[in-house]
């Protein structure tokens, strides 16, 4: 692990040194010292984070190191700024006073400091969780360059009446969302959402990862008489529980260029939520990843072709939810599942799933362990859940053998072990195992991967392919 070091060394040897050093070294810079400052160059600071909390220095201080980062020998070479509000428990507002509580002052230059990064094109703000921001205090219409801009923690709000300027931006992410509590602000207060702040001709790609229990639907309701316009929006992730599903669906129906749709239902998959006859995705979808829960309410009408489970599920549970989706399964070639061991071991019908999609040319599997949901679907409790045995073992190379042959199309197979919970004892023989699945599925697929934790084999990269000549 590398050691913090300081150098005292006159700045002619320091280009010689720099002159030396690969320049991939040379790409992420915390808080340049000011010792470095005439000897900048145009890699040296394409990758700046600015930190106070970093820095070791008060407020006052700050201030005066921020006329050297905002200055034209710096601020220039900036590509990709992430700039934190955080001011933790270590921060002192004052160089005199440690004790002294944090101050406006301090937030207030960070903010003005963006303006002066012309050239930057990704920009990553992180605030304290909860804290209101005001879009226009970020001042990101003088950054004629931005591409992507991500957000962290804050509660963004924009003027009631939307400016005409608008924030040109290719993708926003929106992270650590709190929660709105509308009780907190009085009616002449109350803002539209971010959405408003964004040019919605140059966004293509969206991503939102609300804090736990938090509705990013709330967040885009604000807009609702905005979605029609973000009509080159193309990709679009959302971390949304079940309870929460109705307004993003409102909003991912109103996307006509909508291609690659990421959900994930980390806390609770389950839903009551049906959507209305007639209003369904865009038939330009591509490829959709989520839970198998949201499969009915979101594929119904689809043609994607790619499609990937990203939570645990039961196999023979998902061979009949995607019978209500035969639009979409007839479309798909490329298909990633995430099953339990003891959902594999116990499967009764494994010639079903793989064989209900017609036109399926690769195909990647995670097995993981332990075998209980990986956060409450809500459909069913632990109690139901098949538990993993050793003597369910011996039986898994027939069934997954069983499982990739009944589909005619398919000739790439990728298997990942999440086994890292289970004794090592009791993993199964991969060696054995490779061999059974190598000899049971040639000549049609001819190459079968195996990635993970692999501990009883002898391997020295993390990915192990067999392939039958």
């Amino acid at each position: 692990m590398p050691l913090p070091t300081c150098f005292h060394l006159p700045n002619e040897l320091w280009c010689e040194i720099f002159e030396n050093l690969p320049r991939e070294d040379l790409r992420q810079i915390h808080s340049v010292s000011s010792l470095f400052h005439d000897i900048s160059h145009s890699i040296f600071f394409r990758d700046f984070i600015l930190d106070p909390d970093r820095l070791d220095l008060a407020t006052d201080e700050v201030i005066e190191r921020l006329a050297l980062y905002t200055s034209a020998s710096i601020a220039t070479h900036v590509r990709k700024l992430k700039v934190s509000f955080k001011f933790g428990p270590g921060f002192r507002s004052s160089s005199r006073n440690a004790t002294a509580p944090i101050s406006p002052s301090a937030v207030s230059p960070l903010l003005r400091s963006i303006q002066s990064f012309k050239n930057v094109r990704i920009l990553e703000c992180e605030f304290r969780f909860g804290s209101e921001v005001h879009f226009d205090d970020l001042g990101l219409q003088s950054l004629p360059n931005l591409t992507e801009l991500r957000v962290v923690g804050a509660r963004l709000y924009c003027p009631r009446t939307p400016t005409s300027s608008k924030i040109k931006v290719a993708h926003f992410s929106f992270s650590a969302i709190p929660e709105i509590v509308p009780d907190e602000r009085g009616e002449a207060d109350t803002r539209c959402s971010f959405l408003s702040a964004l040019d919605p001709e140059a966004l293509t790609s969206l991503t939102m990862s609300p804090s736990l229990h938090c509705s990013p639907g709330a967040w885009l309701a604000n807009d609702s008489d905005l979605f029609p316009t973000f009509r080159n929006l193309q990709s679009v992730t959302i971390d949304c529980d079940g309870p929460f599903l109705r307004p993003v669906h409102a909003f991912l129906v109103q996307l006509p260029a909508l291609q690659h749709l990421t959900l994930t239902g980390r806390f609770c998959r389950s839903t009551e939520f049906t959507p209305t006859p007639g209003c369904s995705l865009p038939r330009t979808l591509q490829s959709f990843t989520g839970p198998a829960e949201y499969i009915p309410l979101f594929l119904a009408d689809t043609t994607c072709t790619r499609l990937a489970i990203n939570a645990c599920c039961r196999p023979d549970e998902l061979y009949v939810t995607l019978l209500g989706t035969p639009l979409c399964v007839s479309a798909v070639t490329d298909f990633e599942v995430h099953l339990s061991l003891a959902g594999v071991c116990t499967w009764k019908a494994p010639h079903q799933l793989f064989a209900a999609f017609p036109k399926l040319k690769t195909a990647r599997i995670r097995i993981s362990h332990p075998s209980f949901y990986d956060g409450g679907s809500g459909v069913s409790g632990p109690a139901e859940t098949p538990l993993f045995a050793p003597a369910y073992l011996p039986g898994l190379p027939c069934i997954l053998v069983a499982a990739l042959r009944a589909c005619a199309t398919l000739f790439c197979v990728v298997i990942d072990w999440d086994l890292r919970d289970l004794a090592p004892c009791l993993l199964p023989d991969f060696v054995a195992l490779r061999e059974i699945l190598l000899n049971g599925l040639a000549p049609r697929i001819m190459d079968i991967g195996f990635e993970g934790n692999l501990w009883n084999v002898r391997v020295t990269r993390r990915r192990w392919f067999g392939r039958v000549r």
